[in-house]
Order: C-alpha cells, then sequence, then structure tokens
C-alpha cells in the first residue's frame, strides 16, 4: 500500500531510475543522479537534513509502495509573497512509470493531511501552470478551489473558506 513519508534508502534503484526519467523529460535537468547513485544514503541523508527552502521552512516526503519510490511532496510550512504567486504550500511530482494511476490524486491527499494534521494548517494554497491540466484535475479531485490565474498560474486554495 502507497505511503507517504520520509526519504528512504530502501527505494534507491527505483529512485535513481525516477531521476533518470526526470531528467530525460527535461523536468530535473540538473539532476546528479550518478552523485545521487554513489552514495545514496548520504543524498538521503542530506534530504532529511534539507529543513529550509524557499525561505520557510519545508518537509520532503516520499510517496513509497515497499521498495518502489512512486513521487515527492515538498510542503512549505508557510507562505512567502514569492509562494504567494507561485508555488503555494504543497509541490509534488509523480515518477514517470507511475503517472496516470491516481498516485498523484493519492499523494496530495496525503500532503494536504500532513499540512492539516502536522502543521497545523487549516487553508493550503497549491499552484501548477495554467497549461498543466492533469495537476489541475488532481487538486480540483482533493477539493482545491481555483482562487484565479496570474501569470499563467493557477491558484487553488484547498480546506474551508476563511471566514467573512
Amino acid at each position: 500500500m502507497p505511503q507517504l513519508a520520509g526519504p528512504t534508502t530502501q527505494v534507491r534503484d527505483s529512485f535513481l531510475e525516477a531521476m533518470r526519467d526526470l531528467r530525460a523529460d527535461g523536468w530535473l535537468p540538473g539532476f546528479p543522479v550518478e552523485q545521487a547513485a554513489a552514495d545514496f544514503g548520504g543524498y538521503v541523508g542530506q534530504v532529511r537534513s534539507e529543513t529550509q527552502g524557499w525561505g520557510v521552512p519545508i518537509s520532503t516526503l516520499w510517496y513509497t509502495d515497499g521498495d518502489t519510490y512512486l513521487g515527492t511532496v515538498l510542503v512549505r510550512h508557510r507562505l512567502t509573497p514569492e509562494l504567494t504567486r507561485r508555488g503555494g504550500h504543497v509541490g509534488y511530482h509523480v515518477a514517470p512509470r507511475y503517472r496516470r494511476r491516481g498516485h498523484a490524486t493519492a499523494m496530495l491527499a496525503a500532503g494536504l493531511a500532513y499540512c492539516r494534521d502536522s502543521l497545523g494548517l487549516a487553508r493550503v494554497l497549491i499552484t501548477c501552470a495554467e497549461s498543466n491540466t492533469g495537476s489541475r484535475r488532481v487538486i480540483a479531485a482533493n477539493g482545491g478551489a481555483l482562487e484565479g490565474i496570474l501569470d499563467g498560474e493557477c491558484r487553488y486554495w484547498a480546506g474551508p473558506p476563511p471566514a467573512p
């Protein structure tokens, strides 16, 4: 059963395979696959120790099924003005070999539960490119309400609307 948890060395081979695929797709063109492969335990330790990004606290969670890496959910614990425009609280990707199987929807649902249960966030901002129809469907399936589109970036809020 797939689950969202901290990065682990247990998924080494499938993680590296996914990163090669994402790099080949041009999605993560600079990802250092060979360096990560040479010392995967060190790489996982580095990812686990990165608790800041974009000027805010972050949590990096991997979506795995046994020893299979399926994707990543990155949670930004609060918003900056830039993250409010582009990026939001949650970013995610699914390993190319595992797309179109419902994993993105399940991953985002788990990420939203993490935001609510672990961080106490009632409302979560999720953004994606206006052209990314798959991500737009995933966000809507998780209760995301489109607030608007700003410079080609769709801005969705998940959670109860603010009190008037």
